[in-house]
């Protein structure tokens, strides 16, 4: 009996630690799920439609914190995530969106392959936690992206005034942001502790410069590409990683279940044997 108490207990702990890791392969637990559908908003800038989700409570994807990183773009459901760390007043940067991006964009976000968070990770001076807060302010107005693009578009040379806090406040007006509620955003200090916490993220991760990028797979396979890096190689990651199948660790968990199971009424089986008296 001990034999076969020790078998169904090793079965349930194999169980259920192979369903959980079933779960975190597949890139997110059942309720990070319910709160992605549970928050989802349409947005436009001058990419074109951009779908826009906020999550108050923790959300990993690769093991990497997107709790307080930007709404997503792109649809929630799409089987690759990249995520972007970057620093608004960075050169590589903008080098990075403007060259890059819009090629990933239309290949890989606009037909659901792939979504994209963009992480603050403010380096190059005292303006770049700023224009970063600025951006989480404008998302309060459903304006997350357009400001953001409109930032990159319009970047000047580090601290050299472009992204202090009165140009930040005009660029809300030229977008059509309600400037009461964007500059009590910004003078609050609203966003101050979740950009400091995104840069303490990047630095854990070892990031040390921008813009640096994590692609990580349904599979919870996960790739890095620093730098400005030209999009063919992107694709060639994505690619890559797409193709990596999601093991089956629910199956598995039941063949073990029923071999367990065997092996239980076996051992029972010649248990009642050895003790039955010969005649």
């Amino acid at each position: 009996m001990k034999i076969a108490l020790s078998i169904i207990m090793f079965s349930v702990l194999v169980a259920g630690t192979s369903y959980a890791f079933a779960q975190t392969m597949q890139g997110s637990m059942p309720a990070i799920d319910s709160m992605k559908n549970s928050s989802m908003n349409g947005n436009m800038s001058n990419w074109g439609n951009k779908t826009m989700m906020n999550e108050g409570a923790m959300m990993a994807s690769g093991n990497i914190d997107l709790s307080k990183a930007s709404p997503v773009l792109g649809s929630p459901n799409a089987p690759v995530t990249i995520i972007e760390f970057g620093d608004y007043q960075c050169p590589k940067c903008d080098a990075w969106f403007k060259n890059e991006e819009p090629t990933i964009k239309a290949n890989y976000i606009d037909t659901n392959k792939t979504k994209l968070y963009f992480v603050d990770f403010p380096y190059l001076g005292a303006d770049s936690p700023v224009a970063a807060q600025a951006a989480h302010c404008a998302g309060d107005q459903n304006k997350y992206w357009e400001y953001h693009d409109y930032l990159y578009s319009n970047q000047g040379a580090i601290q050299s005034g472009w992204a202090n806090s009165n140009n930040l406040k005009s660029y809300a007006i030229t977008l059509g942001l309600d400037a009461s509620k964007f500059n009590s955003c910004l003078d609050s200090g609203k966003y101050a502790d979740s950009v400091a916490y995104n840069k303490d993220i990047g630095s854990s991760k070892g990031i040390q410069g921008t813009p640096a990028f994590f692609i990580v797979g349904s599979s919870g396979s996960m790739q890095e590409i620093m730098g400005p890096q030209p999009a063919a190689i992107f694709s060639s990651t994505i690619d890559q990683i797409s193709t990596q199948p999601v093991p089956e660790f629910g199956s598995i968990a039941s063949l073990i279940l029923v071999v367990a199971l065997v092996s239980i009424i076996t051992v029972s089986a010649k248990t009642r044997l050895r003790f039955i008296p010969r005649s």
